[in-house]
């Protein structure tokens, strides 16, 4: 009985020992460990104001917009990067340990996040070849709308019916982008059909005599009325002008409403499919009787 009590107040005692070892040990840290807490606040103020600064040089610069939040976020990350690394190094780990985990971490997330490693690439593309920028209103990938932002990810985009549409930056970069804001101005076309025996030359002047009056139709180039098909029931005429960029979404359905007035003023109609069916007929046994 009384080997275990001598056993158990040794151990009793080797507890206490350790855990006064580790609280003047932990005491001892808290001074370094304040300093790399006010270090890193101090740090993040750092940061923060650093991006700020570069937000408002690239501003004065007239740099676009997707530029100035792709820029913003990359230096972003790359400062608390470094911010770590200072606090890491403080709190005593070594510098050597310290690359040597963020190259391993580097690999490991490399081969975990190929697809986003490879969005970051496609926004540096977009970026050097500036096939866009803040306000343009694009196609890509299947999507449509104004940019927003280009971020080190994604590239956002606002449609018209004021959906957000995030794509990412190697899609956007590696496939096809239309660009409706780069030039001042696009050419709408409408077409319509009307039928065979109908005077083509005056369906033609009936449409641009029509479009004259109209504000948002450009002189330069002038508006044309051209034969884009011969259809099995009518004749297919294509109505194009010139609009500005911004009259480019109205002016569709306008025009359509316009050349509907313009062909019925002039009694010219819109023909309906025609199918002509024809059944055969014996005279000496007809069995429909």
């Amino acid at each position: 009985m009384q080997e275990q009590l001598e056993a158990g107040q040794e151990a009793l005692e080797h507890t206490t020992g350790i855990l006064a070892s580790l609280g003047e040990k932990i005491v001892a840290f808290l001074p370094t460990l304040l300093i790399a807490l006010v270090v890193f606040l101090i740090g993040v103020l750092i940061a923060r104001f650093f991006v700020w600064l570069l937000r408002h040089t690239m501003k004065r610069a007239k740099v676009n917009a997707a530029a100035i939040s792709f820029g913003q976020s990359f230096a972003r990350i790359v400062l608390y990067v470094i911010l770590i690394v200072i606090c890491l190094s403080l709190l005593g780990v070594p510098a050597a340990s310290v690359i040597t985990l963020l190259g391993a971490a580097g690999v490991t997330v490399g081969l975990a996040l190929q697809n986003s490693l490879s969005n970051l690439a496609g926004g540096f593309v977009l970026m050097l070849a500036k096939p866009f920028q803040a306000g343009d209103y694009i196609l890509a990938d299947g999507e449509e709308g104004y940019v927003e932002a280009v971020t080190i990810l994604y590239t956002q985009l606002t449609t018209r019916d004021n959906r957000s549409v995030y794509l990412p930056n190697s899609m956007v970069s590696s496939g096809a982008v239309i660009n409706l804001s780069q030039k001042g101005k696009l050419r709408v076309s409408v077409s319509v059909s009307v039928s065979y025996g109908t005077d083509i030359a005056a369906a033609r002047t009936a449409l641009l005599d029509a479009v004259k009056p109209l504000k948002y139709a450009l002189d330069k180039p002038e508006p044309t009325v051209t034969v884009d098909a011969l259809a099995d029931s009518a004749v297919t005429l294509s109505l194009n002008v010139w609009v500005g960029k911004s009259d480019y979404f109205t002016a569709k359905p306008a025009l359509r409403e316009t050349v509907l007035h313009a062909l019925n003023s002039a009694g010219i109609t819109i023909p309906f499919p025609q199918v002509d069916v024809h059944l055969p007929y014996n005279t000496e046994k007809d069995d429909r009787i």
